[in-house]
């Protein structure tokens, strides 16, 4: 029998962990290597957990034909998750400012069930929108999930903080890189395009079933997201650059107070005290300017110095070793589309790998337990 080939996945966020499920699927021996895993569901430095995770495009297919493609690809995989509960359908409606761009050129009607545009008296005054149905998944549950179909492929994973793809030693055909914020400062990534968009949101208790973005105020940007399991997401804020992960309580009350007058259903007697708050959450979107990096390529090792600032040595420093290059596919930069857009990605990362390193051999019973 061919020997198995190896993927090292960087990363165990959404991308990271459809990526290793995608490759698993495929026939390819992976390990998973993160700081944070899945049941880190408080850890604020892990975006993953802290998302709505519903599906709402914000880009027209014009300019992001490649994020329309996966977003496409993780509807029809949310669906198919329905009946497991894992995804649940919503009424989703989107408001904007008088502003026909954003409705994206209405790409997504023919996707989306019951689309359709809003009426002027279903929108604030000078405002625009749509409704149509939509889905949402819970965020930690949902990569919870993904673990778990991933483990059940043989796919293993290690906690392990890595600062340089230096780290990752022998034993592996290929890495791929979805470290989100961490891109920016891993030896031999140092993307600094990357930059976190922070986000400040409420989880509350509802039986709430709407889905309803609201930009028509451009100065109070609002949204409320349900998920399985009875949790309404009510949000929020995009502040590029802001690295602040401590909770501002004036952002709380505007959040509160804009959510309960778009959908008075989030509180048990149409009040602010009737809102069952579970928890306040502060998460920094890893996004990345020019959008996201998917991509492969090809790195030398050891990492020289002179082309990475951030290298553990230098190459006369490890001259004894032989160099090495290695395929390294990128699939990072996702901001708040991680969860919309992860599956289809996922499902690029694995033609970018097949493409780099050759299929993966027919399946077998074998598990990589060997330490890298």
């Amino acid at each position: 029998m061919a020997p198995s080939k190896r993927v090292v996945v960087l990363g165990s966020g959404v991308v990271g962990l459809s990526s290793a499920l995608t490759l698993a699927q495929k026939g390819y021996s992976v390990h998973v290597v993160a700081r944070d895993l899945p049941e880190d569901t408080v850890a604020q430095t892990f975006a993953s957990p802290w998302a709505g995770a519903n599906w709402t495009p914000f880009m027209s297919k014009e300019d992001g034909p490649r994020q329309a493609k996966w977003e496409t690809a993780t509807f029809n995989q949310w669906v198919d998750l329905v009946p497991q509960g894992l995804a649940m359908w919503l009424k989703g409606t989107r408001r904007y400012a008088q502003d026909e761009a954003g409705l994206l050129g209405h790409w997504y009607q023919h996707i989306t069930p019951n689309y359709r545009k809003l009426e002027s008296s279903e929108c604030p005054p000078g405002a625009i929108g749509v409704t149509y149905d939509t889905l949402s998944v819970n965020a930690p549950k949902f990569c919870q999930y993904l673990q778990r179909e991933a483990q059940k492929l043989g796919v293993t994973f290690e906690r392990r903080l890595v600062t340089s793809l230096e780290q990752i030693e022998g034993g592996f055909d290929l890495i791929v890189n979805a470290t989100g914020l961490g891109a920016k400062s891993i030896a031999g990534v140092e993307d600094q395009e990357v930059e976190p968009i922070r986000g400040q949101t409420v989880l509350v208790k509802s039986d709430c079933k709407r889905c309803t973005m609201d930009s028509s105020d451009p100065n109070s940007p609002a949204y409320i997201i349900p998920r399985p399991g009875g949790e309404v997401i009510c949000g929020g804020t995009y502040l590029v650059g802001n690295y602040d992960l401590s909770v501002d309580p004036p952002t709380i009350n505007r959040i509160l107070q804009h959510c309960l007058r778009l959908d008075p259903s989030i509180s048990t007697d149409g009040t602010l005290e009737g809102i069952e708050i579970v928890r306040h959450n502060v998460g920094l979107r890893p996004a990345r300017r020019g959008g996201p990096r998917v991509e492969v390529e090809r790195v030398a090792f050891p990492l020289e110095r002179g082309k990475s600032k951030l290298s553990l040595g230098t190459a006369r420093a490890d001259s004894s070793k032989p160099r090495r290059e290695v395929p390294v596919v990128h699939a990072y930069g996702f901001s708040s589309a991680g969860y919309q857009q992860g599956w289809g990605a996922a499902l690029e990362v694995a033609e970018l790998v097949e493409g780099a390193i050759g299929a993966a051999p027919a399946r077998s019973s074998h598990r990589w337990l060997s330490k890298l």
